[in-house]
Order: C-alpha cells, then sequence, then structure tokens
C-alpha cells in the first residue's frame, strides 16, 4: 500500500497559507506591497476587530482587467517576474503569486478592479479557495479588496490570533513602517470607522517622521544621505538621549523592503559605540538602496529577510553612513527642570519661519483631488528599466518615468573607498522573530493633522568646544564635578572622572589602531591566579592582549605572570584591573574586535582619575584642552554622559525670578 499521498489543491493552498498568511497584518502587508507594485499614489487600509473580521485595501492603482482579475487567484500568478533570471533583478514588492491565493484559502474575499481607461470594472468573489462569482461593477480606478472572517474555515489557526487590539496595532506599527519609508504614498489607515493615520504623500521624510512619531522626535533625529561603494543609505539617526530599551525602533529597508538583518544592526551598534549605556539601543531608520542584482530577497516566506552578496559592504556602508551624519553634532545634555502642564500652557513652541536657519518645514496635509505624483521606488545602478507594462497589460507612466524624486534635507555624502576607515566589527545575537515581532511597538499615534514643527536651536560640535574653550571654571562640586560659566551664559557641569576616562580610552584606541601602544614593562612580574577557563580564554587572545600593551605569560594550570602593561594603567591597581578586564570580555555577547574594545574602556576607567579627587586648577584646564580635542567628548566609553548643561534661564524660573 502506497504511504504517499499527493495533497488535494484545498489542502495544499491551507498549508500555504499557513506560511504566507500568519496573521492580519500578513494580509494588509501582501496588499499594500500589490498596491505599490501597481503604481498607487493613494492608498486607504481599513480594518474592525483588529482585522479578523474586516479588512479592506483601497488603492488608486492602474486595475485590472477581467482575464488578470480572475487569474490574480491562481497560486503562484503573478505579473512580476516571467521566467526565473528576473528573480535576482526584481524592481518590485512582490514576485511569488502566492499572496491572493493564500488569502482566498483561509477568508472569503471580494476583488474589485477597473482599469483607467475601461467602462466598467470588474468584481472576483472567492470563499475558502473556492471561486463563487465573477460579475461587472462601476467603481473608480484602481483596486479594492474585502477580506471577511480570516481562518473562518481553519479554527486551528483562528486560535493563535491575539486580541482585536493587539492585532490592530501589529497593522498600525506596520502602516507606520510604510508611511517611513513609501514618503511618495499617501496611506490612510481607519480603524473600527476612525482615521487612525494619514500620511501627506508629498515625498518629505520628515512629514513622514512626523506623522509617526510627532515634533519630537523629528526634533532629535538627523537626515542621513551617505553613498559609499555603490550603496546609498538615507534616514534618520537618532541622538544617543532617545535611545529604547529594544530594538523595536530600529526600522531597516532595503530597497524600500522591510526587512531585518544582523550585519546592519551589527553595524548600528558599532556606530553608536561608547554613545549608549549597556541595555539600550539607537533610534534608526535606514533605507538602504542597492543594485537589485547583489541582495537575495526570496530567502523568507514572508519576505521578512534578504541575503546579501557582500555583507562587509553593507556594514561599512551603514557605520559609515550613521557616524558620518554624528560626527559633527554637539550631544551635550542641555538641563531642563521638569515643567508643570500650567507652564507648558504658557509656553508657546517657536515656528518655523526663517528658512536660512535650520528648520523643519511645515507639513501639508494631502488633498484627495491632487494626489502627490508618483515616485519611481526601484533602484538602478544602469539606466535601463524593466518594463513592467506588457505583463500587467496596461501602459501607463507608472513604470516609465526614471527618476525618483524623494528628497532630503541634507546634501549628499559620497564617502570615497580611500577616506574608510577601520571600524570595530560588532555581532549582536539576536533571536528569530515573527513577523509580527519585526514590526511590533508603540502605542497608536494621533491622527495626521496640519502641524507647524518648531525650531530647535542647534549646537554643532565646534560650537559647543569653542563654548567649552571659553568658559571660566568656578569650582568644583562633591570633587566631582568641574563647574563652568559659559560667555551664553550658560553652567557647564563636567564629570571629572568620565572625562579623564574618554581621553585615556581614545588615547588608547588611536595606539592601537596606529600600532603604537606603549608597553611598560614590570620590575618584578605579576602572579594572577584564575581559573583554568580564565585561563584557557585568556591563552587564546594573547594576540589580542599584547595589541593593547599586556605581555603575559602562563605559569602553571591557573597562574599568570602579567609581565608588561598598558603605560596608561597604575602599577598599584594591576591585578584588579587586568580581572576585571578579563571578567568583562569573557561575559560580552559580542566578537573579540568588540571585546578588545571593551577592555580598552575597562583600562581607561581603572586609571582614570575618580570622584572625590581633588583636581588642581593646572589639572583642571588640562583635563578641559585635552577633552576639547575627543571626536566624542559627550559620552563616557560606557555611555554616560559628560557635559551637561543649565541655562540662566532655567535657573532664574526655579528661583522665580522669571515665571
Amino acid at each position: 500500500m502506497s504511504r504517499i499521498h499527493i495533497l488535494d489543491s484545498a489542502t495544499a493552498n491551507a498549508i500555504a497559507a499557513g506560511e504566507v498568511i500568519e496573521r492580519p497584518m500578513s494580509i494588509v502587508k501582501e496588499l499594500m506591497e500589490n498596491s505599490i507594485d501597481a503604481g498607487a499614489t493613494q492608498i486607504t487600509v481599513e480594518i474592525k476587530d483588529g482585522g479578523i473580521t474586516f479588512i479592506r485595501v483601497r488603492d488608486n492603482g492602474c486595475g485590472m482587467d477581467e482575464e488578470d482579475a480572475k487569474n490574480a487567484f491562481i497560486c503562484h500568478a503573478t505579473s512580476k517576474i516571467t521566467s526565473l533570471d528576473e528573480l535576482f533583478s526584481l524592481h518590485s514588492m512582490g514576485f511569488r503569486g502566492e499572496a491572493l491565493a493564500s488569502i482566498a484559502a483561509a477568508s472569503k474575499v471580494t476583488l474589485s478592479t477597473k482599469e483607467p481607461l475601461a467602462e466598467t470594472g470588474t468584481c472576483v468573489k472567492y470563499e475558502g479557495g473556492q471561486f463563487i462569482s465573477c460579475s461587472p461593477i462601476g467603481m473608480p480606478s484602481g483596486t479594492t479588496i474585502e477580506v471577511r472572517d480570516l481562518f473562518y474555515n481553519l479554527p486551528a489557526r483562528f486560535k493563535f490570533l491575539k486580541k482585536d487590539q493587539t492585532e490592530a496595532n501589529y497593522i498600525q506599527v506596520l502602516i507606520e513602517r510604510f508611511i517611513l519609508c513609501h514618503t511618495d504614498i499617501s496611506f490612510k489607515f481607519i480603524k473600527n470607522g476612525k482615521v487612525v493615520l494619514n500620511s501627506p504623500g508629498n515625498c518629505d521624510p520628515q512629514s513622514a517622521l512626523y506623522t509617526v512619531y510627532g515634533k519630537d522626535i523629528v526634533s532629535q533625529c538627523r537626515p542621513i544621505d551617505c553613498t559609499i561603494e555603490g550603496i546609498t543609505v538615507k534616514g534618520f539617526a537618532g541622538l544617543p538621549h532617545i535611545s529604547r530599551a529594544s530594538r523595536s525602533e530600529q526600522i531597516i529597508f532595503v530597497n524600500q523592503r522591510l526587512i531585518r538583518a544582523k550585519s546592519i544592526t551589527s553595524a548600528i551598534d558599532a556606530a553608536y559605540t561608547n554613545m549608549l549605556m549597556k541595555g539600550k539601543y539607537a533610534f534608526v531608520i535606514l533605507d538602504i538602496l542597492m543594485p537589485s542584482g547583489e541582495i537575495d530577497v526570496n530567502v523568507h516566506p514572508q519576505k521578512a529577510e534578504v541575503r546579501f552578496s557582500n555583507e562587509s559592504v553593507i556594514y561599512r556602508a551603514v557605520y559609515h553612513a550613521i557616524v558620518n551624519t554624528l560626527a559633527q553634532e554637539s550631544m551635550s545634555v542641555d538641563y531642563s527642570f521638569s515643567k508643570t502642564e500650567k507652564e507648558e500652557e504658557k509656553t508657546p513652541a517657536p515656528t518655523a519661519s526663517a528658512p536660512e536657519a535650520k528648520s523643519y518645514n511645515t507639513v501639508s496635509a494631502p488633498k484627495a483631488s491632487a494626489p502627490a505624483p508618483f515616485v519611481d521606488r526601484s533602484y538602478h545602478q544602469e539606466a535601463s528599466r524593466t518594463d513592467y507594462s506588457q505583463s500587467i497589460g496596461f501602459q501607463n507612466k507608472f513604470f516609465s518615468e526614471p527618476v525618483s524624486t524623494v528628497s532630503y534635507t541634507s546634501e549628499p555624502k559620497t564617502v570615497q573607498e580611500s577616506e574608510i576607515e577601520t571600524m570595530p566589527e560588532i555581532e549582536v545575537k539576536t533571536e528569530e522573530k515573527t513577523e509580527a515581532e519585526l514590526v511590533s511597538a508603540p502605542a497608536p499615534k494621533e491622527e495626521f493633522t496640519q502641524p507647524v514643527l518648531f525650531t530647535q536651536e542647534e549646537t554643532s560640535k565646534s560650537e559647543s568646544m569653542s563654548e567649552l574653550l571659553s568658559s571660566r571654571v568656578i569650582g568644583t562640586l562633591f570633587d566631582t564635578y568641574i563647574l563652568m560659566e559659559s560667555p551664553e551664559k550658560k553652567l557647564l557641569m563636567i564629570d571629572q572622572h568620565a572625562a579623564h576616562e574618554k581621553i585615556l580610552y581614545e588615547q588608547l584606541v588611536e595606539k592601537e589602531l596606529q600600532k603604537e601602544v606603549v608597553s611598560q614593562p614590570l620590575l618584578t612580574p605579576v602572579i594572577v591566579s584564575m581559573s583554568r577557563s580564565d585561563v584557557s580564554f585568556i591563552e587564546e587572545n594573547m594576540d589580542k592582549l599584547g595589541d593593547i600593551g599586556f605581555e603575559i605569560s602562563s605559569m602553571g594550570e591557573n597562574d599568570l605572570a602579567i609581565r608588561a602593561i598598558p603605560a596608561q594603567i597604575e602599577p598599584e591597581s594591576i591585578r584588579d584591573t587586568f580581572i576585571a578586564m578579563i571578567d568583562e570580555w569573557m561575559h560580552a555577547s559580542n566578537t573579540s574586535k568588540d571585546a578588545l574594545i571593551l577592555s580598552l574602556a575597562t583600562s581607561a576607567c581603572k586609571a582614570a582619575v575618580k570622584g572625590h579627587d581633588k583636581l588642581h586648577d593646572i589639572e583642571i584646564s588640562g583635563l578641559i584642552e585635552q577633552l576639547a580635542k575627543l571626536k566624542d567628548p559627550y559620552h563616557c566609553p560606557h555611555g554616560r554622559p559628560i557635559l551637561i548643561r543649565l541655562s540662566q534661564h532655567e535657573i532664574e524660573k526655579e528661583f522665580k525670578r522669571i515665571v
């Protein structure tokens, strides 16, 4: 008796639906991607009960004729590719032809579509994978798909859905991600009859960022626009003080496709090294544009992951794009006493008026009568394009305009390969996540209105350091904090330990990179007893310890002899410094390169002046002069702030001199 059975089409489609359609959010994602590929400039998503009972996605794209509307539900029927070769040069969001077939197998679907020049549209209905009807219909140009009663015929799948509000939040966060990337499209999200999101679709990334996060986040993000080795990186880099406790706000697109990639998150971590406290993650939104032939998008059932042909190039491009953006940014902390609600109401936010000042443009609400022009969303190294009009069946401008007009506020910066420095290589161990976790995040945002973004007084690094050097030392507080009065009537407070620690750290890093580490021989070796596992770890990394100035030899199974140390380490604290450094190094979930940087930070920390150490005026002056020369004078190697500022206005307000 044969044990091999050929599954019927209904069972096969139900299994496929389990891979492609995980939850209502999966349906919205697939349908929005189809709308984007159809050249839509306006996409409306409406849901009820978290999308479990009702989902409607409407667009103003190119639409379909009757034949294509019927064929769209056939498994692996697609207008995106015609052969295997095209799979490796994709310029579209979808390509497998599984979405509609999988959705129809797990729900009740109604597709209504009409081409711009057609007199009537077509309405096709499916239930549980079975064709119901096809009839003409009157409607505007574009496509509308309604999905009802998800998993009504698959109770085993239905019981794994979460609460309605949770599923709705997944969908909202997904739409927010699309708003951030596809700034040329106006997205509207309606939940249970209420408009929750409405993006302008005006090709302005800052308007999109405002729609999703509001003015406070906009003011604390800096636009990225950098090209390195043929890879263009755009988006926003958040300042360190808006870091998050998870990676939920590290949003990554590759060729405008929402993905997750360990190599890119590792590059982000490396770029923010020493700027963030442990357990904090940078706020970053990236859209990486690269030749489609350099990536493989067909490696994940839900297209949430991609494979790069050269991950090191991607790593370098992302790392330097972020570093270059933050390099000249002043990151001293401007301290402000907490305001009461009454005071906040009395203090109006200034408006953006002067075009020459660094301010953010007023965001205009989208107008239904004049939709934003379509912008080409593909990225090509060559000038030639694939003509999709033949496979779609309609000749239109959406697949013929060659140049993207999405603009960013900063001028594009091209970095030559010769300018690229050595960078730390950090590999972060992350757990595999579901598609829902990829977009999981914050509570619903307010509906888009017509805001006026306030102008924030921005200070460059050079201006900040000039202020520091021209300030007058007025004393120390608790023998720990240096107090200074700036010409701009601000009180500067410097943590002397953090400042000296960062000075020593950057000196160590610079010497290690240039292979000029000064090693200090010891007259008498220091014997350190450690566990066998510790000794084995040290023996495996003798070369790296030598790179930072240690000379160590084995004295048996558990003993080590330290014969030379980095010049910055105090000889009387050798044993404690070395043990603490090795302990941190061994338990760091990073590569050896990052652990080496960590060990440098530990060495600098042990050698730096401590809190409660009394410093003379000449020592304070020397400390400030050295601090002003650092690449990052705002954070210690562990991410703590070095310098904070308190304005005269804030102080006088606390003393009630002003109201």
